[in-house]
């Protein structure tokens, strides 16, 4: 299971998720993704994973499709931070 909670502001618009990005939820961020970012133009949009507790290979292609959109990632654990750095190519 995946909670996704959009924080929006005039600056930025914050994805927070928490629980597994996985199986049919990775599909469920990627329409929330669009439903909410067609036709804005944001400054800034994060990704806020410091709630996820697994990623799997169709998490992380979404996860580096974000980025390559523009999406900047908020991780906490160590895996989670390896995951990002994998994605963003530090």
């Amino acid at each position: 299971m995946l909670r996704i909670t959009a924080n929006d502001n005039p600056r930025t618009l914050t994805f927070r998720l928490e629980g597994r990005l996985e199986g049919p939820w990775v599909r469920e961020l990627e329409q929330c993704w669009r439903r909410l970012l067609d036709g804005e133009n944001r400054p800034t949009v994060r990704v806020d994973l410091t709630g996820v507790t697994y990623i799997d290979s169709a998490g992380k292609a979404r996860l580096a499709q974000m980025h390559e959109q523009g999406a900047e990632f908020i991780a906490g654990d160590c895996v989670t931070k390896a995951v990002v750095a994998e994605i963003v190519g530090e």
